[in-house]
């Protein structure tokens, strides 16, 4: 199933579309805009003035919602500070222990870590306006989060090497097949999270065992600090093929032209959900939830989704053009402890396997 995002507009248009007509975009497909739907909300956020937004947004995707923003809601200011969700969860407990609450909305990928919050009371619960819509796997049940954007974990390949993609492996085992030894790039999950989620993953739901990765072993990986990293060496030719790039790393070389694409393997796919949740105690309770109200809505959703390359949850949002439907998709939820104990055990036994003592 080959991942593709939709030919960008070039010069005067993309212009437009960027920078001058974000606030009206959807309006054309919705009776009402989102500042009418939200107009009593709004005038109360006002009275705060501001909301604080921690985010794993790329920077261009926090770039677009600020402008977004400013064009619907000029008179509550968003201030958004932006991290890797690995560099937000410590940030984020080290405030938290220095007894403040900086943030009014957070974004972050670690499903555990919102749960972990929840049962110490850092989170209020809130039902957005489209509760309903979203499905269950993508929420919390009492609205103490919801995932409103999703990433594929998927394989990926170089077609200069592979114009005939049926020969490629079709499940996970496949890679082991000795005929692929020196042609495997793979990001290391040492660095990576999206391959540390991967892998815990994988084993939770027995889809691999540790036979498996120690087959992996023995194919001489060619180990990567990161996805995009990954992205250039299998652009280059250096290497053929991967078992596990992020879809958003795949979709950013192909918008440049360049020789990469992705496919679901029969297994399955990994899919890397984001949260939203409001914190409380935060600063600005009410802009927090016209915050969470506007990119939790079919329009946000939309909007971190081009700009972000991600999948929307929300049923009524456009999916970007080249990448599947959720509901199309046969999803391994990533529901393990990333980033905690259960990671560094598993980490210690892969560079033993590795013999990267």
């Amino acid at each position: 199933m080959p991942l593709n995002k939709r030919t960008l507009l070039k010069g005067a248009a993309a212009a437009l579309l960027i920078a001058g007509s974000l606030a009206t975009s959807f309006a054309p497909a919705r009776a009402d805009t989102l500042p009418e739907r939200f107009k009593d909300l709004y005038e109360a956020a006002k009275k705060e003035g501001s909301v604080v937004f921690y985010t794993s947004y790329r920077q261009e995707t926090s770039t677009q919602v600020l402008e977004f923003w400013r064009k619907n809601f000029p008179d509550v200011k968003l201030n958004i500070v932006q991290k890797q969700t690995l560099d937000l969860i410590p940030t984020i407990e080290a405030e938290k222990a220095a007894g403040r609450t900086n943030p009014d909305v957070v974004f972050i990928s670690q499903r555990f870590i919102l749960d972990d919050w929840k049962k110490r009371g850092y989170l209020t619960p809130y039902k957005v306006r489209d509760f309903g819509k979203i499905g269950g796997n993508y929420k919390d049940a009492d609205g103490a989060y919801l995932a409103t954007a999703a990433t594929l974990l998927s394989a990926a390949y170089n077609p200069k090497a592979f114009p005939d993609k049926s020969v490629l492996p079709k499940k996970i085992a496949d890679f082991l097949d000795p005929k692929w030894k020196g042609k495997i790039v793979f990001s290391d999950p040492q660095s990576a999270a999206s391959q540390l989620t991967w892998f815990q993953t994988l084993l939770a739901h027995k889809i691999i065992t540790w036979d498996t990765i120690k087959g992996f072993a023995k194919q001489d990986f060619l180990f990567t600090r990161g996805n995009a990293e990954s992205v250039r060496l299998l652009v280059a030719g250096e290497r053929d093929l991967s078992p596990l790039i992020s879809s958003q790393n795949v979709i950013t070389a192909k918008e440049k032209g360049q020789s990469i694409e992705a496919y679901i393997l029969e297994d399955g796919v990994v899919t890397n959900e984001n949260y939203l949740a409001i914190f409380k105690g935060g600063p600005n309770p009410t802009a927090a939830k016209l915050l969470e109200e506007v990119l939790t809505s079919a329009e946000g959703q939309e909007l971190v989704a081009n700009t972000g390359s991600y999948i929307p949850t929300h049923p009524d949002a456009k999916t970007p053009e080249g990448l599947p439907k959720l509901a199309d998709l046969k999803i391994i939820v990533a529901d393990q402890d990333i980033g905690g104990e259960a990671s560094t055990k598993f980490l210690e036994q892969f560079d033993a396997v590795f013999n990267r003592q």
